[in-house]
């Protein structure tokens, strides 16, 4: 390893391990955002929330990791050349010097309300009624997302967050793929970008020529797995992260039992998307959209009260 290297590592673990930006720190370097607080932090980013004089309530979201740059200018591209439904607005970004690292600011649409993880810690499962909602509004965003050859990658409750009004919205393009671009994870690498129990065996696996919308599909069964009934298929019981990526590989779910869902479509179509092998999912997230449409009629929501 190269002296420079070294200095770099050395300068990145002061950075990631001393104390966040503080408040002071942060006016002054946004004149136009007041009320300014902190409403979230992780290894590589803190968000806070305030007013702007001109975009009104708003997220400032911080990258902390200075070696996510070249992710952070894709995920940048994505919010402002696309207008995709249901994914906040990208309203201004740029440089952020902190200490001696230079990163990057965004500043974002602000959505009121509560992550979905949140909530499922709070709640332990939503309403039928709600996830199809949250389906139907993934399902979605996903159909415009392939249209542009961008897959996400990180679906997960932490990146959703539930309005106050009943929307939902997807959050954090981090480390989404785009397809038509070179890839930035090295290919000899064994594990890709992902959140284990969420991400497709394709993708943890590393293996790029097979990673596509499908991918996002199995993260979007997972999900609503989880949602329904309040245990992750993969994560509950597991004892560590490769657990996790062993049973993601190798345990299918039972069936559930909706009530409401009579017919079993439902539960069919959410163990469809899990599949193991992207060639078994829906072949387009379209495909999948209208799938869901056609099922739609079969759901009683009326007799899903009982316990799932």
């Amino acid at each position: 390893m190269s002296g420079q290297a070294v200095i770099y590592i050395y300068k990145l673990f002061n950075r990631l391990t001393m104390k966040l930006p503080d408040l002071d720190n942060v006016k002054e370097k946004f004149p136009d955002l007041r009320d300014i607080e902190i409403i979230t932090q992780g290894g590589q980013k803190v968000v806070y929330k305030g007013i702007h004089k001109k975009c009104g309530v708003v997220a400032l979201k911080i990258i902390l990791d200075p070696s996510a740059d070249e992710r952070t200018k894709r995920e940048i591209e994505a919010l402002t050349k696309y207008n995709f439904p249901n994914v906040p607005k990208l309203y201004e970004w740029g440089p952020f010097l902190w200490e001696d690292m230079q990163t990057t600011y965004l500043l974002e649409q602000y959505i009121s309300g509560s992550t979905l993880r949140n909530f499922l810690n709070d709640h332990k499962k939503l309403s039928l009624d709600t996830c199809l909602k949250l389906l139907k509004s993934l399902l979605e965003t996903s159909v415009e997302l392939e249209k542009q050859q961008i897959v996400h990658r990180d679906i997960k409750p932490e990146n959703i967050i539930m309005g106050n009004d009943g929307s939902f919205w997807l959050l954090d393009f981090g480390i989404a793929r785009h397809l038509s671009r070179m890839s930035i994870t090295a290919t000899n690498v064994h594990f890709g970008p992902h959140t284990a129990g969420y991400a497709a065996p394709e993708q943890f696996r590393n293996m790029k020529k097979e990673i596509d919308i499908r991918a996002d599909l199995f993260s979007i069964g997972v999900l609503i797995y989880e949602s329904l009934t309040g245990k992750h298929p993969f994560v509950f019981g597991a004892r560590d992260h490769l657990d996790i990526l062993r049973r993601t590989e190798t345990l299918t779910p039972d069936y559930l039992s909706i009530p409401g869902d009579s017919q079993r479509q439902l539960s069919g179509f959410i163990n469809i998307l899990m599949d193991k092998y992207p060639s078994r999912r829906p072949r387009t997230a379209k495909t999948a959209l209208d799938w869901y449409t056609a099922l739609l009629p079969s759901i009683k929501i009326k007799d899903s009260q009982e316990k799932i």
